[in-house]
C-alpha cells in the first residue's frame, strides 16, 4: 500500500508541477493588491480554490529563473523588476491620440505594468446591448453590420481630487489593511480544515503533519511584513487640457483614457513599481526584495520535503495528505483553465463598480486620490468600434 501511495504522490507532484502558474507567487510578493475585495464571491473562490499547500516547486522554480534572467540576484538595484512577479508586465502599448490624420504616425509606447489596463480587462459587460452604429455612406441604408466579434469600446475619464466626492467609492492599496488579512487567512482555509484533522481526528493524530500544512499560511503571513515598498500615486498638479490616450490590447476591444498627462502616465510608468532607496544605498528595500526571494524558495522545497515527509507517515495519515494534496491539483487546473487566478485584486474590485457606474477613489495615504469613471459601449465589428474612436478623437479635437 505504501509503494502505491509513494507512486501516486510522485504522480500527483508532476501534475501539480505542469498546473500551478506563477501568479500564485505574484500574489505572495503583493499582497496589498491580490487580497483587495470582500466580495462573498470572491471570498468563496479565494477559500476554495486559492490555497498554496499544493505542489508549487514548478510555478516557484520558473519564478526564481525569472529572477535571475532579469538580473535580480546581481546586487542592490540591479536587474529590472518590470516582466518578474515583483513588477508583471501586461505586455500591451497605448498611444496618445491627437487626430485621424496623424493617427499611423503616432508612436506606440509600453503600458508597462497598467494598472487601467488590467481594470479594464476585467470589465464583463454582461448585461450590455450590442450598439449598432449607423451604415456609412455609400452602404445600403437597411444593410445592418452583421456580428463577427463583439467589441467593448471602453471610454475611462481620470481626474486628479483632493479629497473623495460624494458618492464615490474610497479603494486603496498602498498599505495591508484587513482586507489584507482577511483574504490571507481565507485563501488557506482549506489547508487549515485538513490541518485541524490530522491533529484532532482520532484515526491520524498526527501533530507535525499539522504544521506542515500550516506553513503556507505562515509564509503568507510572513510576506505581508517583508514585502517590498511601492511606488504611489503621484500627487496631482495644475494641468490646463486633457489628452485622449488608446490602449492597444485587440483581446480586450478598444479603450480610450481621458485625463491629464500627469494623471494617467504615471499608470504607464511607475506606478507600483517596487522601491529601491530606503535606507543607506537602498539597503533595506533590497533586504526585503531577498527575503521576498527567500519566501519563495521555501515554497519551492515544500512539496518534496512533504513528499519525503510520507514515507514516515502511517497508512491512513498518508491518504490524507494524498487526498488534499490531489485537491490542490484539481483546484490548479479549474483556476488555470477558468482563469481564476486574479481573483481578489484590487482591478477587478475597481472594475465591478465602474461597471456599475460608480465613480472609484483610488486613494493615497494622505486622502487625496483619482477619481475615476467608465462608459463602456457594445460594438458587432472591429470596423464600427474602430470608426467610433475616430470620431471620439474628431469630437475632442474640435472641443479641445
Amino acid at each position: 500500500m505504501s509503494v502505491v501511495i509513494g507512486a501516486l504522490s510522485s504522480l500527483i507532484g508532476y501534475l501539480g508541477a505542469a498546473a500551478a502558474t506563477e501568479t500564485f507567487f505574484e500574489r505572495l510578493l503583493w499582497p496589498e493588491r491580490f487580497y483587495n475585495d470582500v466580495h462573498p464571491y470572491v471570498l468563496l473562490r479565494l477559500a476554495f480554490f486559492l490555497p498554496m499547500a499544493g505542489p508549487l516547486h514548478g510555478a516557484a522554480l520558473d519564478c526564481l529563473s525569472t529572477f535571475r534572467d532579469h538580473g535580480l540576484y546581481l546586487g542592490i538595484r540591479r536587474g529590472k523588476m518590470l516582466g518578474t512577479m515583483f513588477y508583471q508586465d501586461t505586455e500591451t502599448k497605448y498611444r496618445q491620440r491627437t487626430d485621424e490624420q496623424r493617427n499611423e504616425k503616432e508612436v506606440k509606447q509600453d503600458a508597462r505594468n497598467g494598472f487601467w489596463v488590467q481594470v479594464l480587462r476585467e470589465v464583463k459587460c454582461h448585461r450590455h446591448a450590442a450598439n449598432l452604429t449607423l451604415v456609412e455612406r455609400g452602404e445600403m441604408a437597411e444593410w445592418t453590420p452583421p456580428f463577427r466579434a463583439m467589441q467593448f469600446l471602453h471610454h475611462l475619464r481620470l481626474r486628479y481630487s483632493r479629497s473623495r466626492p460624494d458618492g464615490a467609492i474610497p479603494i486603496e492599496e498602498f498599505n495591508v489593511t484587513w482586507r489584507t488579512f482577511l483574504g490571507t487567512l481565507i485563501s488557506e482555509v482549506s489547508s487549515i480544515a485538513v490541518a485541524i484533522t490530522a491533529a484532532v481526528v482520532e484515526p491520524f493524530r498526527t501533530y507535525w503533519l499539522a504544521g506542515y500544512l500550516l506553513i503556507p499560511l505562515a509564509l503568507k503571513l510572513l510576506a505581508l511584513l517583508v514585502r517590498v515598498q511601492r511606488e504611489p500615486i503621484v500627487k496631482g498638479r495644475a494641468e490646463s487640457e486633457s489628452v485622449l490616450y488608446q490602449i492597444q490590447d485587440p483581446t480586450y476591444g478598444f479603450a480610450i483614457i481621458d485625463g491629464v498627462p500627469s494623471v494617467v502616465l504615471q499608470f504607464f510608468q511607475h506606478y507600483g513599481h517596487p522601491k529601491r532607496d530606503s535606507g543607506v544605498g537602498g539597503r533595506r528595500d533590497r533586504t526585503r526584495e531577498l527575503l521576498s526571494m527567500a519566501l519563495i524558495y521555501l515554497f519551492l522545497l515544500y512539496f518534496p520535503a512533504g513528499l519525503i515527509g510520507s514515507v514516515w507517515m502511517p497508512s491512513n495519515t498518508q491518504l490524507l495528505w494524498l487526498g488534499f494534496e490531489a485537491y490542490t491539483i484539481v483546484m490548479m487546473h479549474v483556476v488555470r483553465i477558468v482563469g481564476w487566478d486574479n481573483c481578489g485584486r484590487t482591478e477587478a474590485r475597481v472594475a465591478r463598480y465602474l461597471e456599475q457606474k460608480k465613480l472609484v477613489f483610488l486613494r493615497r495615504a494622505d486622502g487625496e486620490g483619482i477619481v475615476a469613471s467608465l462608459e463602456t459601449r457594445v460594438f458587432p465589428s472591429i470596423r464600427s468600434a474602430r470608426r467610433e474612436v475616430n470620431i471620439i478623437v474628431k469630437q475632442k479635437c474640435r472641443d479641445g
